[in-house]
């Protein structure tokens, strides 16, 4: 990206409020960053007549702002509207800031708000696939109180997604509740959501708690083997060590082998066992 890299004053900066970013007001941790270490990366602005916007680096401004500077450097850069999206939106995708609601925002504006282009053009621009954009801009057609859940971290993204595929809002709400509360895996949520499919969602409670019993029984028992089979096995070596001492007291020695057989024997019928399991 061309551009120009000078020193403006604050006065003459204006931030830019896009449609698709929340604001973010808890800065503290970059202005003592940018206080220590000074401003790494110059923010992008455009020249508006007799200020300069904005396009990315709100945040930066804001910390050095608050900092009391005078001037900041800056990267000037002769962008249309489009191109100015473009840049502050695959700023914030490669810094990692925006969550997974402000990215379907920002996506869907691209695609359907502005009608700057389809997936694909928006695809190649941001490095994204096609299936992944998609995804996203489809998370906007979930009930509000899911997105709620997705902003506020109770939800990720990817267990949001699995969701898309009951198409009733009201049963959606009923999942994605039941998926808080238990607190569910994205596995557990691809069994949640298949069991939906096969059956009615009202009975799903009592059945899911009857499930996670028995697994829980299941791992305890698993548990249980492993410890036994360890224990054995240390009574094996145990009975190795002390054989080596008595190896010429003949009698005692073929009783040790006889229980060390006994013991490995043991051994391998718990293995078997809990291969059973």
């Amino acid at each position: 990206m061309l551009g120009l890299i000078e020193d403006i004053e604050i006065g003459k900066i204006k931030q830019s409020l896009p449609s698709y970013r929340s604001i973010h007001t808890e800065i503290d941790e970059l202005v003592r960053s940018i206080n220590k270490k000074g401003l790494l990366q110059p923010i992008i602005v455009r020249s508006k007549g007799e200020y300069y916007e904005i396009v990315a680096g709100n945040r930066r401004y804001k910390a050095c702002t608050a900092l009391g500077w005078r001037k900041i450097v800056c990267h000037i850069a002769e962008l249309d509207d489009k191109e100015a999206f473009e840049v502050s939106l695959i700023e914030n995708i490669q810094r990692k800031n925006l969550e997974p609601i402000e990215q379907a925002h920002a996506f869907k504006n691209y695609v359907l708000a502005f009608g700057w282009g389809g997936i694909s053009e928006l695809s190649a621009k941001i490095g994204k696939s096609v299936n992944y954009i998609d995804k996203i801009i489809r998370l906007l057609d979930l009930p509000a109180d899911i997105l709620d859940s997705i902003s506020k971290f109770e939800i990720n993204r990817s267990t949001a997604e699995e969701l898309l595929s009951i198409r009733d809002n009201h049963r959606q709400s009923k999942l994605a509740k039941i998926i808080r509360e238990k607190r569910l895996s994205s596995r557990q949520v691809r069994e949640l959501v298949k069991d939906h499919k096969e059956g009615s969602i009202y009975d799903f409670d009592e059945k899911w708690t009857f499930r996670k019993k028995f697994v829980d029984i299941d791992r305890n028992t698993q548990k249980s083997f492993d410890k036994s089979i360890v224990a054995l096995r240390v009574a094996m070596n145990t009975l190795s060590t002390i054989m080596e001492y008595i190896e010429d007291n003949w009698i005692v020695y073929e009783t040790l082998m006889q229980h060390k057989n006994m013991l490995h024997t043991q051994i391998d019928l718990l293995i078997k066992e809990k291969r059973k399991l």
